[in-house]
């Protein structure tokens, strides 16, 4: 989101949280901020933790519903674009999950918060009003970095590890979403019941809607790269063909890959 007065930035990344934590950022304006363009958010494999100090975003989902964002929530693995917009002073940080690591932080299946914005009370209970709390009385963007470095660490547990969905997840982002299932499940030697429950309870989705999301995020990466034709990345990108790239486009973006090359306010 570029608007004059607004400071982006990202923070180094604690040893312990750097193999499951892929950022943390933090977005401030010095003033209030109206009428600002909306920026679209596609799909990116990850959860994530939001904690507003000022002003809320508007959200703008795919199904034309609106909401002003909770002061903290947790955003689930998503299955469709979303909008946000400024709606007065920004002030917010969040910590971006790599898809293998949200799980070993969280107090519930991640299948509880797909495709939506959750409360975090509704997640983490009593503690989930003192973190919020204590980020919004910080003084100071470092203070705020310590205050989630600590309660990261403090939810961390080393020994809760799925290795079926590590592995699923490794196998699917190798072939860059371009798998079967049924195959997966036979390489790494459970019928694929098990690991579809076992997947969703670690990442939030089935293996086979987050291959999809995966294939489309490298179709997305491709085209923005290398700017080469559309039917040329389709096949490269393992889909039969332009039509069935632009029918996902058109699922997960909310556009076709046309728009989307052109688009500015565009981001995953």
């Amino acid at each position: 989101m570029s608007q004059k007065g607004v400071c982006f930035r990202e923070y180094p990344i604690h040893p312990t949280l750097a193999p499951h934590v892929k950022c943390i950022w933090s977005m401030e304006s010095d003033r209030a901020i109206h009428g600002a363009s909306r920026e679209r958010i596609l799909p990116d494999s990850c959860v994530e933790l939001v904690f507003h100090f000022h002003d809320p975003l508007w959200s703008h989902f795919a199904d034309g519903a609106s909401a002003l964002q909770p002061r903290s929530f947790v955003a689930g693995q998503m299955r469709n674009f979303l909008e946000i917009e400024p709606a007065g002073r920004m002030g917010l940080i969040a910590i971006r999950f790599h898809a293998r690591g949200a799980y070993r932080f969280f107090p519930t299946p991640l299948s509880a918060v797909t495709a939506a914005l959750v409360e975090l009370e509704e997640v983490w209970g009593q503690r989930a009003e003192e973190w919020t709390e204590r980020i919004a009385l910080a003084r100071g963007m470092a203070a705020r970095v310590r205050i989630v470095e600590e309660e990261l660490l403090a939810s961390f547990r080393e020994g809760r590890c799925d290795r079926v969905a590590d592995r699923c997840l490794q196998l699917i982002d190798a072939a860059d979403g371009q798998v079967r299932i049924a195959q997966l499940a036979a390489e790494i030697g459970v019928c694929s019941r098990q690991l579809r429950r076992r997947f969703e309870n670690a990442v939030g989705v089935s293996p086979k809607e987050f291959a999809r999301v995966s294939r489309f995020l490298h179709g997305a990466r491709c085209l923005r790269r290398n700017q080469q034709a559309l039917t040329e990345t389709a096949l490269e990108c393992g889909y039969f063909d332009q039509a069935h790239f632009t029918h996902e486009f058109r699922e997960f973006a909310g556009m076709t890959p046309r728009e989307f090359l052109i688009s500015s306010n565009v981001v995953f």
